[in-house]
Parts: structure tokens; sequence; C-alpha cells
């Protein structure tokens, strides 16, 4: 299965989205969002290698999200959203106001293993790879313009598609006897690849990003642990999917 960098930062790089603006673009955008909710935040300007650009998000909280990671990609067409959240990359929320404030396309992708009930995690994942395409303009259901999961709901797997279908769309795979087999970390990165959004090409990250911190206290008795921590605590492996069809 396809992660990006091997589930190395994973959860934060299990799910993560991208703003189709440049840097500077979203930076403005997100940070004029934190201050109107928080009253105070900055944006410093950092560069390195993905890697290093994402050690700067720990520790990772639970219920507030201090820090959150935009990173440049390459020719600047679009910008990637990362978060310290303890479960994970909130990038639905963000991504979806973001798109429809900014007046550009959003999308949130989610590809996390399925390794419950297999040797490679303990306890193991809940399995999930889901793409939702967000555009400036009000659709039927707030800004999306197309969802499309298989993801495991704790009892089953389930798929579910909604919205416009877009041209490069594998529509056949739908038909799939096997759920799991639906939808695809593979298709996943294929459809981002088609609007230009190389997700999980660690050299499609231009090493240019801007942290924005946001004046908000983790709450008594919440979660904040370092990567390290946090992995141990949910069972994750690093590299265990990369031995994981689909």
């Amino acid at each position: 299965m396809i992660t990006l960098l091997s589930d190395q930062y994973a959860p934060t790089t299990s799910r993560f989205g991208f703003l189709e603006v440049p840097l500077e673009v979203a930076g403005e955008g997100l940070l004029a969002w934190r201050r109107q909710l928080h009253g105070r935040a900055k944006a410093t300007p950092v560069g390195g290698s993905l890697p290093e650009l994402l050690d700067r998000l720990p520790p990772l909280t639970g219920g507030v999200r201090p820090r959150e990671l935009l990173v440049g990609t390459v020719g600047d067409r679009w910008t990637a959203y990362f978060d310290c959240g303890f479960q994970g990359t909130d990038a639905v929320s963000t991504v979806g106001y973001l798109s429809e404030n900014l007046k550009c396309q959003g999308v949130a992708l989610d590809s996390t293993p399925h390794t419950l009930g297999t040797s490679l995690e303990t306890p193991g994942r809940y399995g999930a790879v889901q793409f939702e395409l967000f555009g400036p303009l009000q659709t039927d259901f707030l800004n999306y313009v197309r969802t499309i999961s298989a993801s495991h709901d704790g009892s089953r797997w389930r798929f579910d598609e909604s919205g416009t279908v877009q041209a490069f769309e594998e529509t056949d795979r739908y038909q799939a006897r096997k759920v799991r087999d639906k939808f695809t970390s593979e298709m996943l990165a294929a459809y981002t690849a088609a609007l230009g959004i190389h997700a999980f090409d660690e050299n499609f990250y231009a090493g240019q990003g801007l942290l924005i911190e946001t004046k908000v206290k983790v709450p008594r008795g919440g979660k904040s642990m370092s990567l390290e921590d946090t992995q141990k605590f949910w069972g994750i492996v690093p590299g265990a999917a990369d031995r994981l069809p689909g």
C-alpha cells in the first residue's frame, strides 16, 4: 500500500490535504482565519526536506492543533497542509473552509493501511483510502465536489462515492467484488496526479513552508506526545504498510 514516507510520520501523514494556491496565498488565508478564531497566531517561514519540515509539528496534541504546516510544491500550483493532531491531520475542515474562502480547489486525502488482525502492528489500525475534492462554490453539500472512499468502519468494509464524477476516474473499478479493491491507494495516487498533485512523492515537496502557530492550550488531561510516543500509543510501525497490497 502506498503511504507518504512509508508512514515514518504517521499518523500526521496518513491524512493530509492540498490547496490550489501558492504557499504565500495559503499562508495568508490560514493565518487570517486563525487570528479571527483565536486572536493570536503567527507564521514562520521554514525550510528543509519534507521530513525536516514535519519534524516541526510535534508534540502531537489532542483537542487543539496549535501548530499547522503549509508546504510548497514543485511548480507552486499546490500547497500541502499538515497539522499536529494526535489522531492525524484534520485536512477536511481546513481545506474545505479555505477552498471556499480563497476561491480555489482543494483536496483532502487519506491513505491509512488496514493492519488490524495482521501481525504487522499491534493492536492494528482500521484502514481507509479516501479522496475528497472541494471547490470554491457551494454545492448540494457545503462545497464538496466529489468524495470517494473505501474504509473499514470498525465492523466491515464499505465503499461510498458522491458528487460529480471526474473525467480521470476509473469508474469500472468501483464494480470490483471486494470493497477494498473498489478504491485503492494506487487509484488515489493516480487521481491526485491527474490534478497535478504527486502526493506520495517526496520530491514533489519544494522544501519551503510556513509554520502557523496559534495560541491555544492543550485541555487538562489532553494528549501531548512526541511522534515516537504517539506511534507507540497507536501501535504504528513505520514501513509495515509497504508489505500490504492496495
